[in-house]
């Protein structure tokens, strides 16, 4: 079996995270920096925390409003919510980028945005600005780390970024996240707020290792296909349930920042594999089943390869009959964002977006054969 997305985890890596040294800490913020020209990162237990911290490092007033697209992943929800911001949501084209239109009917009704770089894949945030003016905006940039537009690293054109760490993810060692930005103003206040964070407990860090060893074990080729695939088939919870914010804000480990710095320069070695994976996929996959257009100058990550299809269910099922988990990442969004406000008709290119769409792996850990494989089992799918 295929997985949708890969996690690695090796005994040398649970050994590294009890020797972690603060020289670590140095070298990950110095590559950080250095790939954000100049950028100083502020790592946090969890992506969201770096959302909320950022949205009241801002200056917003009480209930402002925040605007975000509502094909997004709960926990930024989450953390809007929490900062105490009403949410606006705003509707999509169909290659997952903010429908500039609509952007243009509800900004006057915003005080602040978020742009989510969906699976990896750019959006233009500099014609997003000329629509939305001065207002501050925040780039989601949690599949995203790595991938460029224009030459330019996704979360240098808005006022912040946001990354993440977690599991899946290029630097994925199972959490946290950073956020990155160039403004003073809300550089100062991030670190106002970061000197309130305190580390988690050595428990916490413990069990949070174990778990991570556990789950690279279960995503090991043959592991995954005779244990965990059919294990998550039948009992995998769904993840129709909202990611909430946590009830303590912390710092990211020591032990994870370490695992960064080690693995910076491996990473983005993995990162042109999967772009390589990436491009294949353009390449081979019939378009009845509308591939995405990247925007001009832009370089994603193809953090996964989306697809729609009006048969998503079918084709999802197909797939794994065959051997490849394809994905329907955000699928249980329209369930999500009702939570939060949502009004069914606001954003129907939303709505057909979240029904339809399903993603293909493309990881690095993927051969040029499977990546063959995985298109030409995907092209032979037929409506019965």
């Amino acid at each position: 079996m295929i997985p949708k997305l890969y996690f690695s985890f090796t005994i040398n890596d649970f050994v590294g995270e009890f020797k972690s040294h603060p020289r670590d800490f140095n070298s990950a913020h110095g590559e950080i920096e250095n790939f954000f020209n100049g950028s100083q990162p502020l790592f946090v237990r969890k992506a969201r925390i770096g959302i909320r911290m950022v949205l009241h490092a801002m200056g917003l007033k009480a209930g402002a409003a925040v605007g975000v697209q509502p094909f997004t992943c709960s926990s930024v929800l989450s953390a809007i919510k929490r900062a105490g911001f009403r949410i606006v949501f705003i509707d999509m084209d169909r290659n997952l980028r903010m429908s500039h239109e609509d952007l243009k009917n509800k900004s006057n009704a915003i005080d602040a945005l978020i742009v989510t770089h969906i699976f990896g894949f750019p959006d233009d945030v500099e014609t997003i600005r000329s629509i939305f003016g001065n207002k501050p905006i925040i780039e989601d940039c949690a599949q995203a780390f790595l991938s460029a537009y224009q030459s330019k690293p996704l979360g240098l054109s808005a006022d912040a970024g946001i990354f993440s760490t977690g599991f899946g993810k290029l630097f994925g060692i199972g959490y946290g996240g950073f956020v990155v930005t160039g403004n003073d103003t809300i550089s100062a206040n991030l670190l106002k707020q970061a000197e309130q964070l305190q580390f988690p407990s050595k428990a916490a860090i413990l069990w949070q290792s174990v778990k991570n060893f556990g789950l690279g074990m279960l995503y090991r080729p043959l592991i995954y296909s005779l244990l965990t695939f059919p294990v998550k088939k039948r009992f995998g919870r769904s993840n129709a349930s909202i990611q909430e914010y946590p009830f303590r804000e912390t710092k990211m480990p020591l032990a994870g920042i370490s695992r960064i710095a080690r693995n910076f320069t491996k990473n983005q070695q993995r990162l042109q594999r999967q772009r390589a994976n990436g491009k294949l996929l353009i390449k081979l996959v019939d378009q009845r089943f509308h591939p995405i257009e990247p925007l001009n100058g832009s370089e994603p990550n193809y953090f996964v390869f989306p697809l729609q299809s009006e048969n998503r269910d079918n084709i999802v099922s197909f797939l794994a009959s065959k051997g490849i988990e394809a994905g329907k990442f955000f699928g249980n969004s329209i369930l999500w964002v009702h939570a939060f406000g949502y009004q069914p008709g606001d954003c129907p290119g939303f709505e057909h977006i979240a029904s339809t769409l399903f993603t293909l792996p493309c990881h690095d850990y993927l051969s040029e054969n499977q990546m063959n494989y995985i298109a030409e089992t995907l092209n032979k799918y037929h409506v019965a």
